[in-house]
């Protein structure tokens, strides 16, 4: 199983990473190399009980500083493949949420916000997800002190045939950890059962839940970029996550996705 850990994302907006499981909001930093203005979407339907939660908001350029505005009074509509549409309705600044769309793996989601007379459209699968069926703890001893102690290993059965592809959040002790986000494969794995070291200690005592996200070949490509730009040097002037893939239309950026999710908890065992 490929796995790369993903470290900080500079974007200057709110990324609702966990928009369906819970409200938590992530502080990302995000850079644009040009002073130009885009809408940036960020939207997630999982399996998990609704509501969902579409984000709305425009990119600022290198020459300004601060969080992204967000869009108010667009008109958003995801809808499925099976006849539901959901218009939905707007919470906060720049926050949409469904009122009835229930997520199922094996549908596909439909996008389209409607953002000053321009329509911007996207879509995306749901795969189904494998689930978690346990989290051991083992000891490792290293060099950095910060990577010693109890690593997570999360068991799962990778379905038969290539072309799985997960991603993961990561919650110590109640809080969510954004540099152990990561993006894995089943190159390795196909078909088989799986043991993924998650690559960080802990210590005894701490509380961990994971939430495993099946996610289809273009989220792996969108996550995956923004993965890479961060193991780079990533200077300001550089390449950017704005020019990671996306499946919004008409040169929007960011990205609508679909994911089942398997959710475990654990603790480390106090000797």
């Amino acid at each position: 199983m490929h796995l790369q850990t993903m470290k900080k994302i500079f974007l200057y907006l709110i990324a609702m990473v966990t928009l369906a499981l819970n409200s938590c909001e992530e502080v990302i930093d995000y850079e644009l190399d040009t002073a130009e203005t885009k809408l940036v979407v960020e939207g997630l339907i999982t399996d998990q009980p609704g509501p969902y939660n579409v984000r709305l908001s425009s990119t600022i350029g290198y020459l300004d500083q601060g969080l992204t505005p967000g869009i108010n009074g667009a008109l958003v509509i995801v809808s499925d493949n099976h006849g539901t549409a959901d218009t939905l309705r707007q919470i906060s600044d720049g926050l949409y949420q469904t009122t009835k769309l229930k997520g199922t793996p094996g549908y596909t989601y439909y996008f389209k916000a409607v953002v000053n007379g321009q329509e911007y459209t996207a879509q995306s699968y749901m795969p189904a997800v494998s689930p978690i069926d346990s989290i051991t703890f083992e000891y490792q001893t290293a060099m950095d002190e910060d990577d010693e102690g109890y690593h997570p290993f999360i068991h799962f059965q990778d379905p038969l045939g290539k072309g799985d592809n997960y991603r993961w959040n990561v919650y110590v002790n109640g809080v969510l950890v954004p540099d152990e986000l990561a993006v894995l494969n089943d190159d390795i794995y196909d078909g088989n059962y799986g043991h993924a070291d998650m690559g960080f200690a802990l210590k005894q005592g701490d509380q961990i839940k994971v939430e495993l996200y099946a996610i289809n070949k273009p989220a792996y490509k969108f996550w995956i970029a923004l993965v890479n730009q961060q193991n780079s040097s990533g200077g300001p002037f550089e390449s950017t996550p704005a020019n990671a893939p996306t499946n919004i239309s008409n040169g929007a950026i960011g990205f609508f996705g679909a994911s089942a999710v398997s959710v475990i908890e654990g603790t480390v065992p106090v000797e």
